[in-house]
């Protein structure tokens, strides 16, 4: 039947990697950043060269925000599922250890599916 238990898993394992390449993609924007202001203190700058990199720059910073907004909101999502699912395993882990035990003391096979399929039927 459903198991939810797998899903959570997975949207954890989704979750921690979007946050990861968010967290990559803001590093690499912040060097992209200051290799810009690296160039424009070196060189020298005219009004064309000056404008592109305003534009150049203006373009990085915009990019870097949208990531910063896109992990600002992932982030309470990442940090719960972090916390919580050592918590989350044990409590499965020891749920079907005695559900496990329990079958097996009370002869009981068949699944969640056979029943509900035979009530609804």
């Amino acid at each position: 039947m459903h198991d939810y238990f797998s899903q959570l898993v997975s949207l954890s394992e989704e979750v921690k990697a979007y946050y990861n390449r968010l967290n990559g993609l803001q590093s690499l924007l912040d060097r992209k950043v200051s290799a810009i202001y690296h160039d424009i203190e070196k060189n020298d700058i005219d009004a064309i060269s000056g404008h592109d990199y305003a534009l150049k720059l203006k373009e990085t910073l915009q990019s870097r925000r949208i990531v910063k907004d896109e992990l600002a909101r992932l982030s309470p999502v990442y940090h719960m599922l972090r916390q919580q699912m050592e918590t989350v395993e044990d409590q499965h882990e020891k749920a079907m250890r005695k559900s496990a035990e329990i079958r097996g003391q009370l002869n009981v096979s068949g699944d969640i599916g056979e029943v509900l399929m035979a009530l609804e039927a």
